[in-house]
């Protein structure tokens, strides 16, 4: 992808080094996975479980004599993720224009290890994630040295599809069909609500893909 010439977005918020949340020893293994997932889906659905987790102590808070410094790498990745977001903006505000509607782009949360949201406390180890009760997406931008590190997934516009991808759940949630698909869930069950969340997650795929 060719940007660095480009403009980013004006809808980003920096709060790393800030700390902003308990921090909680994940669980290794299949556990640990299991508790990932949990956690995720329940934030996504604006549930916060991370009380029942034990998340009882405090990080400590930032002071001026620890100014958090980003290195080159990491203030280039958040660079190119304020361009990516910025690049969703003109394609989904196109789109919308076209569809009679307004697009109201998300805001980017750039956070390191863990941070406050209002579907409970953002880990690092979940990824880059989307809340819709803030309509914010947030990323921990180590997530993308470990995708280019441990992943195998390098390459700007790899790393630019997860935002996208992320970017695909707030459409969902602009165009009402997040809720929808909520209001089913709690009506069929277990095993459908899951094959509805996977269905949200390869639409939210198929979104990725427009941009």
């Amino acid at each position: 992808m060719l940007w660095k010439d480009r403009e980013g977005s004006s809808n980003v918020e920096d709060r790393r080094g800030e700390g902003g949340g308990p921090r909680f020893p994940m669980p290794r293994g299949k556990l640990g996975l299991a508790v990932l997932a949990v956690v995720l889906v329940a934030g996504y659905y604006g549930i916060d479980l991370t009380p029942l987790l034990g998340l009882d102590s405090p990080m400590p808070t930032q002071t001026q004599s620890s100014i958090y410094q980003p290195s080159a790498q990491e203030q280039e990745l958040a660079k190119f993720s304020s361009v990516a977001l910025r690049t969703t903006e003109e394609t989904w505000g196109r789109i919308f224009t076209q569809s009679g509607k307004r697009y109201i782009p998300p805001k980017m949360v750039l956070y390191s290890g863990s941070t406050r949201t209002a579907c409970g406390y953002g880990q690092a180890a979940m990824g880059p994630f989307y809340c819709p009760s803030d309509h914010k997406l947030y990323v921990d931008l180590s997530f993308y040295k470990d995708m280019q590190r441990k992943l195998g997934g390098g390459g700007d516009f790899a790393l630019g599809y997860v935002l996208a991808h992320e970017v695909g759940h707030h459409v969902q949630t602009l165009l009402g069909i997040s809720s929808q698909v909520q209001k089913l869930q709690s009506q069929v069950s277990p095993k459908e609500a899951n094959r509805l969340s996977v269905k949200l997650e390869l639409q939210a795929d198929c979104l990725a893909g427009v941009w």
